[in-house]
């Protein structure tokens, strides 16, 4: 099993100092707004993941008060245990995995595996391309490691042709036959992951949303589908010495959902998009458990705002029936109802403090 048994925040938003200790089932947050329920759902997403889900500044988590925060966890899989350590300071920062020091927050997404439902997430439905790219690059990131090296690769690539396109035009054409090399790659893993995935969203619509709007979805490459990479990336060179950036290539990959004959962000309600944003999530943590047979971490915040009460209980019964650790948070121990055989931990957040029910 994949779960968190403790975490530790120090200085971080409202919080002073806190440690909670995490069951293996659900753990349920309650608390006023600013009582800091998501900053608890933020810094495990930090730990997992190297971002924040509130916000591109991971700085912007510090308490005005302090200089530094600090973030720390044991979490275990598959009975071993692993303690993980963030701390940020100013411009720096620190991560400590037992007894190493890791250099880049990339290294964190390795160490175990997080769902997160929060406000943003319509964006995967209503915002930009690179929202859909990344339903698609978790899926990969955790169960093809080739991926992940060639993605790091591609990105390594792409800023140094962007850099080339401004101040070294004789190097384009080497940049070119590499970068295309690398994206051709990218383009194939991601082109076989999300039929599978696609498949298995509709096998779930079908069983647990059979009355949800029935679309079509699309692929996009991120160049034109008739012509190579290396085709396109000449075919455009000119164009983006212009303007000094690649504008072709799967770092402009898109995932398209059309409903009647419209895109799904112009058709569906917003109550939709939230509904099929969250499908969208359960379909990783259902797959994540089938192919890899884990269950990730699947943590909610404020559902109670963001679904109605029929979608909301639907899903989270799903997400509990997985079997994994889950964590919601809501601002009335009322907001969610769950059964009676639910394993439940329950805990009330005010003034910068956490108690347990």
């Amino acid at each position: 099993m994949m779960k968190i048994n403790s975490l530790f925040l120090e200085n971080l938003r409202c919080f002073k100092e806190i440690n909670i200790k995490f069951s293996n089932g659900v753990n349920f947050l309650v608390g006023l707004n600013g009582s800091g329920k998501t900053t608890i759902l933020e810094s495990i997403q930090v730990l997992g993941t190297g971002k924040s889900f509130r916000t591109s500044k991971i700085e912007n988590m510090r308490n005005y008060e302090a200089n530094s925060f600090t973030i720390a966890s044991e979490i275990e899989r598959r009975g071993v245990l692993k303690t993980i350590g963030f701390h940020k300071e100013a411009l720096k920062f620190k991560i400590r995995i037992d007894s190493l020091s890791v250099n880049r927050l990339s290294e964190l997404v390795r160490n175990f595996s997080i769902v997160t439902y929060h406000s943003n997430s319509i964006l995967m439905i209503e915002g930009e391309s690179q929202h859909r790219r990344r339903f698609i690059d978790w899926w990969l990131f955790h169960s093809n490691n080739e991926f992940y090296s060639e993605w790091l690769r591609y990105q390594r690539l792409l800023k140094q042709r962007n850099a080339a396109l401004k101040n070294d035009i004789k190097s384009i054409n080497i940049w070119d036959s590499v970068l295309s090399e690398s994206g051709e790659k990218i383009n194939f893993f991601r082109s076989s992951a999300v039929s599978m995935l696609m498949s298995e969203v509709f096998f779930l619509i079908d069983l647990n949303y059979s009355s949800f709007p029935k679309f079509s979805w699309h692929y996009v490459s991120g160049w034109n589908k008739n012509e190579s990479l290396m085709s396109s990336l000449k075919r455009n060179q000119q164009k983006d010495i212009q303007y000094g950036f690649t504008s072709v290539g799967p770092h402009r990959a898109d995932l398209r959902f059309i409903f009647n004959g419209k895109d799904a962000k112009d058709s569906l309600s917003r109550g939709q998009q939230k509904t099929l944003s969250l499908i969208f999530l359960i379909t990783l943590a259902s797959i994540h458990k089938k192919y890899l047979h884990e269950t990730p971490i699947f943590m909610l915040d404020d559902i109670a705002a963001e679904l109605d009460t029929f979608q909301r209980n639907n899903s989270i019964e799903q997400i509990i029936d997985l079997g994994g650790q889950v964590l919601l948070t809501a601002l009335d121990l009322n907001d969610l109802k769950f059964r009676p055989s639910t394993c439940l931990n329950t805990f009330v957040l005010q003034e910068g403090e956490v108690h347990m029910l």
